[in-house]
């Protein structure tokens, strides 16, 4: 048998050997496959009428798979027990049916995946869905002849507040249909508006929302005619911080995704988390750009049973791409260095250890050195704390008051003898190991460990405005779930 691509559409988000029960099944199409494919071992079909629900036992007799299919005379999900199911498909309905539905099986928010296809009433789903502790996973659209319908992967959990274009169109995601289904939307709101502006009284609220509902949806169509492709994004670091500039370690590239994806929105981030996946994928990033490497150190496997095996599943389950930008970054003029330098206040700044010469004639190379006013060491860490928003300062006194600063963004306390050689009395840097305080200390140099974040998180406001400047047309932003890891008793 043959499923309608709207069917079809759902049947692939199946997952193996799921108990389902399909709500309102009418022909029994849906089960029938899944069982035919080996997709599921057993199914529940329910429906409302007796006519839907022989026709669907008259479905399973001709394929052979009566024995396997449980047919519920029931309304909604009322016939259905929780323990029996564990995936809920409610399909070919309006919004408003669904939800009822769904109100009236409260168990299905916990632990359940639920396959939504609502016909019309698509608005009021969303809002009821996002009012009622559901969280919409992911739409597909699909098309049928002329029509386009919406298939929504949802289940329990909180759900980030929807504007009212995205109430009605959902987040905003490119797609081979997206900009079809958009226009189908702008359509719709269109006519409900000419209805309303044409009343004989007509509800200046209800137009008033409609009219912000229109505008949203240009502003959603607007973001995908317009968007960059990775690629393009990719090739504009390039320039910035070419990735044969990188130390020989370093994993820094274009390490996740398809160079051909569009971008609508970027998340700049220093470090790829889970946390920070989750947050990209609630806002309906496509890009997460960040510092250090998110594939680094030979991994060998990407399965769901380590750390850097969920990220990487994570981020090429939500289609985001991921270019990161490491040593670098850190190397390039107006990358990390110079930024934690300026965000300290030296002037006067030069290269810590000078490793070449890019293409474009400019140094390159890790750590700055550069000049403050003569201060007490006590003072210039208190302001290294306040200005990179420290949770604190480990610090060793050299002996000496600070006027000439070195500045190694991440762990490069390595560099204490090219601060020395260059007359620094200070070095600012990360990751300070004990041998190495002691080692400060004796050659009189004042050695402050800021934090790792603290002194590379510097470089994300650039990466920011690097991106906005370069790709007006991408909504840019720094992840507010990424910060310092640890904190100081």
């Amino acid at each position: 048998m043959e499923l309608s691509p709207r069917l079809m559409s759902i049947a692939q988000k199946v997952p193996k050997n799921a108990r389902l029960v399909d709500v309102g099944t009418d022909h029994g199409q849906l089960p029938v496959w899944l069982l035919l494919h080996g997709q599921v071992k057993q199914a529940i079909a329910a429906d409302l009428r007796t006519g839907p629900l022989d026709r669907a036992r008259e479905t399973a007799r001709q394929y052979g798979q009566t024995e396997h299919i449980s047919f519920r005379l029931c309304d909604g999900l009322r016939g259905v027990g929780p323990e029996e199911v564990d995936t809920v498909i409610i399909a070919g309905m309006g919004g408003e049916t669904i939800s009822a539905i769904l109100e009236a099986a409260p168990w299905t928010r916990e632990n359940k995946l639920l396959l939504l296809q609502p016909m019309t009433g698509a608005p009021h789903l969303r809002q009821w869905l996002q009012g009622h502790g559901y969280s919409i996973f992911s739409e597909e659209i699909s098309r049928e002849g002329q029509k386009l319908y919406t298939v929504w992967m949802a289940g329990g959990g909180a759900m980030p507040p929807l504007t009212s274009a995205e109430l009605w169109a959902g987040v905003n995601r490119p797609g081979p249909l997206r900009l079809a289904y958009l226009a189908q939307m702008e359509s719709k709101v269109e006519k409900t508006l000419r209805g309303h502006r044409s009343a004989r009284t007509p509800d200046t609220e209800s137009i008033a929302y409609l009219e912000s509902v229109a505008a949203g949806l240009a502003e959603m169509r607007k973001e995908l005619t317009k968007m960059a492709t990775v690629g393009e994004v990719f090739a504009f670091l390039q320039e910035k911080a070419p990735v044969d500039l990188q130390e020989s370690f370093d994993n820094s590239g274009f390490l996740v995704g398809r160079e051909a994806s569009f971008v609508s929105k970027i998340l700049v981030s220093l470090d790829i988390t889970e946390e920070v996946v989750r947050e990209a994928a609630e806002q309906g990033v496509q890009l997460i750009v960040a510092h250090h490497p998110v594939i680094f150190g030979g991994t060998k496997s990407v399965t769901d049973q380590t750390p850097s095996g969920r990220i990487l599943l994570s981020l090429i389950e939500n289609g985001i791409a991921a270019i990161c930008l490491h040593t670098n970054l850190d190397a390039v003029e107006g990358g990390v260095n110079d930024a934690l330098a300026l965000r300290l206040g030296l002037t006067d700044i030069g290269q810590l250890r000078q490793t070449g010469v890019d293409r474009h004639g400019m140094p390159y190379g890790i750590g700055r050195v550069g000049l403050v006013p003569e201060q007490p060491l006590y003072d210039f860490a208190m302001a290294v704390k306040r200005l990179l928003g420290a949770n604190g300062i480990r610090l060793i006194d050299g002996g000496k008051p600070v006027h000439m600063v070195a500045v190694g963004g991440g762990a490069c306390a390595e560099f204490m003898s090219d601060a020395l050689e260059q007359g620094c009395d200070t070095f600012v840097t990360s990751d300070v190991k004990y041998h190495q305080f002691l080692e400060a200390r004796a050659l009189g140099l004042n050695l402050l460990d800021a934090g790792h974040f603290p002194t590379e998180h510097v470089v994300c406001p650039i990466l920011h405005s690097w991106l906005s400047r370069q790709f007006p047309q991408v909504s840019v932003s720094i992840s507010q779930q990424h910060r310092e890891v640890f904190s100081y008793l």
